[in-house]
C-alpha cells in the first residue's frame, strides 16, 4: 500500500508536519495523528516524527476491525495486529487502541504544554469544566498508554460517543474530527482556551555556565528558555517532586534535580550527565545529549512555566513509573533516537 500525494492521506500528513513543528504541540517523536478510510486505519507509526511527514515516511496502515477486535480481546493492537502494506518495517503506534476505538474519522494526539501545565493539576477538572463550556470534552484519569488509555477512554464515551475533546491526566491532549481542518480547527480553539502565558524566569548566569561548559564536553544549550529550569525557584520545585508525565521519565530521568551551587563539584559534571540544571544559574547540556531528549527537556520547561505557584500537583506514583520504565520503553526511545535526523525548532528566546 504506498501513500500518494493526492490520496486522501496528503491532509493528515501536511497537518502532522505543522503539528511536529510546533514544539508547544509536539516534542520529538510524540503525539501521533491518524485518519480512517474505508475499513483502514493509517496512523502514525512507533518512534516516527511527525515533523518529518513532509519527506519521510511515517503512516502505517493496520485493519480498523481486526484492532478493534483486539481491544474487544484484551489484547494490545500494537503488538498484535499486523501491518497491511507486506514487509513494511515500521511498527504502528502504541496508540493504536485508542485510536481505534474513538469512531472520529480523524484522531489528533499531541503534547501540547497548555494541556499538560493543566493535566498535571489536581484540581484540574473544575478549572478546565469553566473554559471549555459549550465544548463536547472529557476528563480521562491517567492511564497507561496503549491498552489501558484505550479502555479508559472507551468507559468515559460509553454514553457520549460524540465527544471529541479528551485531556489524559498527566500526559496531552486528543481532539477529533470528521476531517483534517475540523479537528485541526477544534485543536486551535481548544489551545485558545487553555492558554496559559509562561512565568518569566530570571536570566541565567552565563558567567557560571561558561565556566562549567569550559570542562571537557559540555556546553549551553541552543534553546535558551530551558535555563528556566534552574533559574525558577518554583519550577525546581516542582522538578524535585517527582515525575509529572512519562515523556520527563522516558527521555530525561525518573529522578530529576536540580543542583545546589553549593555543592556543585566534579562529580555533577561527569560526562556520564547528558545535563546539569543548576539552581539559580541555569542550564548546561553534553555532547551526549540526544535531540529527542533535549526536545523533552525543552518542553518540560515549558510545562513548568505554566505551572502557578498555587497549584496542587498530581505526580505519576512509583507503580506508574515504574510501569513506564519497561524493556518497551528503552526500545521506543531507541526509534525516536534513530528518526531524529532532522532537527526540530526551537522556541523563540
Amino acid at each position: 500500500m504506498l501513500i500518494t500525494a493526492d490520496s486522501e492521506i496528503a491532509p493528515l500528513l501536511e497537518l502532522s508536519a505543522r503539528l511536529g513543528s510546533n514544539p508547544l504541540l509536539v516534542q520529538a517523536g510524540t503525539g501521533n495523528t491518524s485518519v480512517k478510510i474505508d475499513g483502514v486505519l493509517w496512523i502514525k507509526a512507533s518512534g516516527k516524527w511527525l515533523a518529518h511527514a513532509g519527506h519521510d515516511e511515517i503512516l502505517v496502515p493496520v485493519d480498523l476491525a481486526e484492532t478493534r477486535r483486539c481491544v474487544q480481546l484484551d489484547a494490545d493492537p500494537a503488538s498484535q495486529c499486523s501491518i497491511l502494506s507486506g514487509r513494511n518495517p515500521l511498527r504502528t503506534s502504541i496508540e493504536t487502541a485508542m485510536h481505534s476505538v474513538l469512531r472520529h474519522r480523524v484522531v489528533l494526539h499531541v503534547h501540547s504544554v497548555n494541556t499538560i501545565a493543566w493535566a498535571v493539576r489536581c484540581d484540574a477538572v473544575a478549572l478546565l469544566a469553566e473554559r471549555f463550556a459549550g465544548l463536547r470534552w472529557k476528563w480521562i484519569p491517567y492511564a497507561a498508554s496503549g491498552l489501558p488509555l484505550a479502555r479508559a477512554i472507551e468507559r468515559a464515551t460509553a454514553c457520549s460517543p460524540e465527544t471529541d475533546i479528551l485531556v489524559l491526566a498527566n500526559h496531552g491532549l486528543v481532539v477529533c474530527g470528521d476531517n483534517c481542518e475540523a479537528a485541526e480547527r477544534l485543536l486551535h480553539e481548544v489551545e485558545a482556551r487553555i492558554a496559559i502565558a509562561p512565568r518569566p524566569a530570571p536570566e541565567p548566569d552565563r558567567g557560571l555556565l561558561t565556566q562549567i561548559a569550559g570542562t571537557s564536553g559540555w556546553r549551553l544549550p541552543d534553546d535558551p528558555s530551558v535555563h528556566a529550569l534552574g533559574t525558577d525557584a518554583w519550577s525546581g520545585t516542582v522538578l524535585s517532586g517527582g515525575v509529572l508525565y512519562p515523556c520527563q521519565a522516558i527521555f530525561l530521568s525518573p529522578n530529576m534535580r536540580v543542583t545546589p551551587r553549593s555543592i556543585l563539584n566534579d562529580s555533577h559534571t561527569e560526562a556520564a550527565n547528558p545535563f546539569l540544571i543548576v539552581e539559580g544559574a541555569g542550564v548546561v547540556v553534553n555532547e551526549q545529549m540526544t535531540g529527542p531528549a533535549f526536545a523533552t527537556l525543552t518542553g518540560l520547561a515549558q510545562v513548568l512555566q505554566r505551572i502557578d505557584d498555587t497549584a496542587p500537583i498530581r505526580y505519576l506514583d512509583a507503580p506508574e513509573v515504574e510501569s513506564i520504565m519497561s524493556v518497551d520503553t528503552y526500545r521506543y526511545r531507541e526509534r525516536v533516537e534513530t528518526n531524529s535526523a532532522f532537527s526540530q525548532p526551537v522556541l523563540a528566546a
